[in-house]
C-alpha cells in the first residue's frame, strides 16, 4: 500500500483507536477516518504524511489536542476534525502555525471543548475559505487579523464563550464572506451608521448577541441575504421601512422589543417563507403574508383585530401558525381547514369566541392543537376525531359545554389532552383508558364531571400527571393508581413533552396547582409527576397502594371527604415537593415514615382529625408554619405546642395513635 493515495473508512463502526501504521501510508493525499467511533488522542505520527491534501477525522470520540506535526503539512487544504471529544487550550500548540499551512482552505474544528482564546496566528490563514470554530468554549476576544483573510467565505463562531467588540476592523477584507455566525456570544457589534461592509451575506446568525437598540442600518447593503437570525439582540426600535422589502426565505427576530406596526414581507425567491416574530411589540391586524408561508409565529406581541376570513386561501401550505399570547378577537375563521399541511396551531391566549369550526377530517399530519385561554363556546368538533395524528389537545379555560365526543378515541397516539376549565359534564368517559395508551398528561379539572373515576384510568401506564380535580366525581381512589408506571420511576418520560418536539419554536405548557400556588410548566413539564383529585366528593381512605408511586412530586387529595388513616409509609414517595391531605375527615395519627421525605416544601395537613405527635426529622423540620397542621386539636409537637407526655420509642410508635 506504499502507493496508496486515497484511503476512505468513512461511516463503520471501528472503536478502537487511530492505527499507528496509518502513518506510513506516506503517498496518502486523503484520509478519511470519519463518522466512526474512534477514540484516544490524534497520534503525532500522522505528521509524517507530507502528501496529505485531505485530512477528515470528523464525527468521532478523539480527545486530547491537536499534534503540532500536523500544523507542517505544507499540502493540506482540508483540516476536519468536528463534533468530537478534542478538549486542549488553544494557548500552546496554535502557537507552530506557520507559513507553512497558507494552502489551508477549510479548517473545521467545530462541535469540541476546545478553550482559551482564539489564537491570532488563525490570521495567517490566507486561504482559508472556511473556518468552524461553533459550539466549543473558546473565550476571549476576536482577533482583528481575521479582517485580512481575504479568501474566506464562512466565517463561524457560535455558541462559545467569546466577549469584546466586533468593529469594522474585523471584516475590513472580507470581501468574499457568505455566511457570518457569531451567535450565543457576548459579542457587541458596534459599527458606524453608514457603515457599507465589504461583503454580501446570503446566511447571517447574530442570536444572543447585543446589537440593539437600533435597527443595524448595515443590513440594508445585503440585497443577497435569505437567512437572519436576531433573536434576543436588545433591539427596541421600529423596522425600518427597507427592511420587509427584503426576500427573507428565514427571519429570526424573537425576543426584542420590536416595537410598531406588524409589515407585510415580500414573497422570497425561495419556495417556502419561515417567519420568527415572536416576543415582540409587533401591533396592529395580521397582514397579507405570502402565499408560500411555512411557518410563521407571532407568539406573544400586540396584534389585534379578527384572524382573517380567508387565511386559510392566502397561506395555504402553512406547517406552524403560532398566534399565541395577542389581542386577536373574532371568531375561528373557518378557512382555517383548507391548510390541511398544518402540524402546529396555536390560538391560545387571545380574546377568540364562538364555536370552534367543525371541519378537521382532512388534517392527517396535525399533531397540535392549541386553543386554550380564549372565549370559546359550543361543543367539541366531532371531526377532532378525524385528525387521528393529533398527540397534544388544549382546550382549556374556554367554556365549551356537552360531552367529550365520542370520536376522539380514534386519537390513539394522543400524549397530552388538556381540556380544563370548561362546561364538560356527565361521566370521565372509559374510552381515554382504552383507546389513548400513550397519555402522559390528562387534565379534566374544573368541569362538571360526575360519577366514579373509571378503573380504565389505571390503562395508561405511562401518564405522569393526572388532574381531576374540581369536578363532582365520587366514590373511592382506585387502588390500582398504584400500578401507573409513569409515576414510579421518578426519570421523567421519553416522549420529548415540554421541549420542542412539533416545532422549532412551539414548547408544551401546562398549569398546575402545585405547591400551593397555580404554576405553569414548560420547559421542565419533562420532569414533572403529579396527581390532583382535590375539591371532589371522593369517598373512603387513602389508599397505601398510592405510596407505590415513588416518582411523584405532587400529590393533591384536599377537599374530599376521605376517611381512616394516613398511609403507613407514605415517605416512599421519596420524591414528594408537595403534599395536600388537607379538609378530609383523615384520622389517626401522622406516619413516622413521613420523616424520609427529603424534598418535601410544602404540606398541608390542616382540617381533618389527626392526632398524637409530629414526626420530627429532615425536611420536617423546615416546614415551621403552624397552620399545616390547623383544625387538628389532638395534635401536638413541633412547630405546635409541646405534648403533655414524653414521646415514646419509635418502634413503638410506628403508625399508632398516641
Amino acid at each position: 500500500m506504499s502507493v496508496l493515495k486515497v484511503l476512505d473508512l468513512s461511516a463503520n463502526i471501528f472503536n478502537s483507536t487511530i492505527p499507528m501504521w496509518l502513518a506510513n501510508l506516506t503517498s496518502l493525499v486523503h484520509l478519511n477516518l470519519g463518522f466512526n467511533n474512534l477514540t484516544g488522542e490524534i497520534p503525532s505520527a500522522l505528521g509524517n504524511l507530507t502528501c496529505l491534501v485531505v485530512l477528515d477525522l470528523s464525527f468521532n470520540s478523539l480527545e486530547g489536542g491537536i499534534p503540532g506535526s500536523l500544523w507542517n503539512l505544507c499540502s493540506l487544504k482540508v483540516l476536519d476534525l468536528a463534533n468530537n471529544r478534542l478538549n486542549e487550550t488553544t494557548s500552546e500548540p496554535y502557537k507552530t502555525i506557520s507559513g507553512c499551512t497558507a494552502y489551508l482552505k477549510i479548517l473545521d474544528l467545530a462541535n469540541n471543548s476546545i478553550y482559551g482564546p482564539i489564537p491570532a496566528s488563525f490570521g495567517r490563514l490566507s486561504n482559508l475559505r472556511i473556518l468552524d470554530l461553533s459550539h466549543n468554549s473558546l473565550n476571549g476576544t476576536v482577533p482583528e487579523s481575521f479582517g485580512q483573510l481575504s479568501m474566506l467565505e464562512k466565517l463561524l463562531m457560535s455558541s462559545n464563550l467569546l466577549q469584546g467588540t466586533i468593529s469594522e476592523v474585523h471584516f475590513a477584507n472580507l470581501s468574499r464572506l457568505e455566511e457570518l455566525d457569531i451567535g450565543f456570544n457576548s459579542l457587541p457589534l458596534r459599527v458606524n451608521s453608514d457603515w457599507v461592509p465589504p461583503f454580501q451575506l446570503n446566511y447571517i446568525n447574530m442570536k444572543s448577541c447585543n446589537i440593539g437598540p437600533q435597527f443595524p442600518a448595515w443590513l440594508q447593503t445585503q440585497k443577497r441575504v435569505i437567512t437572519l437570525y436576531l433573536s434576543s439582540t436588545s433591539i427596541s426600535d421600529v423596522l425600518p421601512q427597507w427592511f420587509p422589502k427584503m426576500k427573507f426565505s428565514y427571519l429570526d427576530l424573537s425576543f426584542n422589543q420590536i416595537r410598531g406596526r406588524l409589515p407585510a414581507f415580500l414573497k422570497p425567491d425561495t419556495l417556502y417563507m419561515n417567519l420568527y416574530l415572536s416576543s415582540n411589540k409587533f401591533e396592529g391586524p395580521l397582514p397579507i403574508f405570502p402565499s408560500i408561508q411555512n411557518r410563521l409565529d407571532l407568539t406573544a406581541n400586540l396584534i389585534s383585530g379578527w384572524i382573517p376570513e380567508d387565511i386559510g386561501n392566502m397561506t395555504p401550505t402553512l406547517d406552524n401558525l403560532l398566534l399565541s399570547g395577542n389581542q386577536i378577537s373574532g371568531p375561528i375563521p373557518n378557512s382555517l381547514c383548507n391548510i390541511n399541511t398544518l402540524r402546529v396551531l396555536d390560538l391560545s391566549k387571545n380574546r377568540l369566541y364562538g364555536d370552534i369550526p367543525d371541519c378537521w377530517s382532512n388534517f392527517k399530519i396535525l399533531a397540535v392543537l392549541d386553543f386554550s385561554a380564549n372565549n370559546l363556546s359550543g361543543f367539541i368538533p366531532t371531526s377532532f376525531g378525524n385528525a387521528t395524528s393529533l398527540q397534544s389537545l388544549h382546550l382549556t379555560n374556554n367554556s365549551l359545554p356537552g360531552e367529550l365526543p365520542l370520536s376522539l378515541r380514534n386519537c390513539t397516539g394522543m400524549v397530552i389532552f388538556d381540556v380544563g376549565e370548561n362546561k364538560l359534564s356527565r361521566s370521565v368517559p372509559r374510552w381515554i383508558g382504552k383507546s389513548m395508551l400513550c397519555l402522559e398528561i390528562l387534565r379534566l379539572r374544573s368541569n362538571m364531571f360526575d360519577g366514579i373515576i373509571p378503573l380504565e384510568i389505571c390503562q395508561l401506564a405511562e401518564l405522569q400527571v393526572l388532574d381531576l380535580a374540581h369536578n363532582n366525581l365520587s366514590g373511592i381512589i382506585p387502588l390500582c393508581f398504584g400500578n401507573l408506571r409513569g409515576m414510579i420511576s421518578g426519570n421523567g418520560t421519553t416522549s420529548g413533552i415540554g421541549i420542542y418536539k412539533w416545532s422549532t419554536t412551539y414548547g408544551e405548557n401546562l398549569v398546575q396547582f402545585m405547591k400551593g400556588k397555580e404554576l405553569e410548566y414548560t420547559k421542565t413539564l419533562k420532569y414533572l409527576i403529579n396527581m390532583d383529585l382535590s375539591v371532589n366528593k371522593l369517598t373512603g381512605s387513602i389508599p397505601e397502594e398510592l405510596t407505590n408511586l415513588a416518582g411523584l412530586r405532587g400529590l393533591n387529595l384536599s377537599n374530599n371527604h376521605l376517611t381512616g388513616n394516613m398511609p403507613a409509609m407514605i415517605g416512599n414517595i421519596r420524591f414528594l415537593e408537595s403534599m395536600d391531605f388537607s379538609r378530609n375527615q383523615i384520622s389517626g395519627s401522622i406516619p413516622q415514615s413521613m420523616s424520609a421525605l427529603t424534598s418535601l416544601s410544602h404540606l398541608n395537613l390542616s382540617y381533618n382529625k389527626l392526632s398524637g405527635r409530629i414526626p420530627s426529622g429532615n425536611q420536617l423540620q423546615t416546614l415551621i408554619d403552624p397552620s399545616i397542621y390547623i383544625g387538628n386539636p389532638q395534635l401536638c409537637g413541633f412547630p405546635l405546642s409541646k405534648c403533655a407526655s414524653p414521646e415514646p420509642p419509635q418502634a413503638d410508635n410506628e403508625g399508632k395513635d398516641e
